[in-house]
């Protein structure tokens, strides 16, 4: 899957797209783009995301409803490499992590709600591939995911090709208004805005 960056899908997509406010990358540079597997687990509880690491096909991104539960670790760097042994590409969830100094080392994307030390339990199994809904966002199985330091991106599958098409575009628009502001041009000429004094 080509791989753009989460504010060019978003830029393109408006509202075509959703976006998923107030998760945080486990590391500085985690990025992710894969089709959406799908889970609603329990707060407080991880099971679910065990048996989503053993049935999520490799290059899905694992993305869980845990109720944005925060006082106890849903996932870890036990979890995190099983998922990476079975290239498994990422995990968005609303709810926390820990072993962050082991995320970044084993190089896992991991978009989470904050952080505990505490574990949790491992007693209630999760329903996948339904669609679930983070902080706001519909999310539906094979639904496209485009995550890294600027936010989350949810992309309708249908939708997908022609707005990474459209995401190209406007990378190389981009590029060319780069080449155009190191001639020495101000960002008033290239977009035609008027200045005001």
């Amino acid at each position: 899957m080509r791989q753009v960056a989460s504010a060019l899908v978003a830029s393109v997509g408006g509202d075509r797209v959703a976006t998923i406010h107030g998760l945080e990358p486990a590391w500085f540079g985690a990025s992710v783009w894969g089709r959406a597997f799908t889970v609603r687990g329990a707060p407080g509880d991880n099971l679910a995301l065990h048996q989503a690491v053993a049935e999520a096909e490799p290059d899905e991104v694992i993305v869980i409803d845990v109720g944005d539960e925060r006082r106890c670790a849903h996932l870890g760097d036990i979890l995190t490499l099983a998922a990476q042994k079975r290239g498994i590409a990422g995990f968005v969830l609303n709810g926390a992590v820990r072993d962050r100094f082991a995320l970044a080392q084993l190089g896992v994307p991991v978009f989470h709600l904050g952080t505990s030390p505490r574990q949790p339990r491992k007693a209630v199994p999760g329903r996948f591939r339904i669609p679930i809904e983070l902080l706001g966002a519909r999310i539906r199985p094979g639904d496209v995911i485009v995550a890294d330091t600027d936010g989350i991106v949810v992309v309708p599958a249908e939708l997908w090709e022609n707005l990474l098409q459209e995401a190209v575009a406007l990378e190389a628009r981009e590029q060319e208004t780069c080449a155009r502001l190191a001639q020495g041009e101000t960002t008033l000429e290239i977009f035609g805005l008027a200045a005001s004094r």
